[in-house]
């Protein structure tokens, strides 16, 4: 799915993008630092899957939208038990 038609469906514009091909670790520290230097609302996936191993480093700092649902800056994750 389209990230421009993603963020316009839930009432965001995009204004900066950013792509990264790293690891969990590295994508978090990036993407934390672009939030913070851009003053980001929110950060736009085309789905979940994309940000799924950073959702807890991106809802810290913005909310994290997704096709289906929005979730809010500091959105507390459901904790799994293995």
């Amino acid at each position: 799915m389209d990230v421009f038609k993603v963020a316009e469906k839930h009432g965001y514009t995009i204004v900066w993008t950013v792509r990264i091909d790293t690891g969990p670790l590295a994508t978090s520290l990036i993407l934390a630092g672009a939030i913070m230097e851009h003053g980001a609302a929110a950060v736009v996936v085309p789905s979940f899957e994309h940000a799924d191993a950073v959702r807890h480093a991106i809802t810290e700092h913005a909310a994290l939208v997704t096709p289906m649902q929005i979730y809010p800056r500091g959105y507390r994750w459901p904790v799994v038990q293995l």
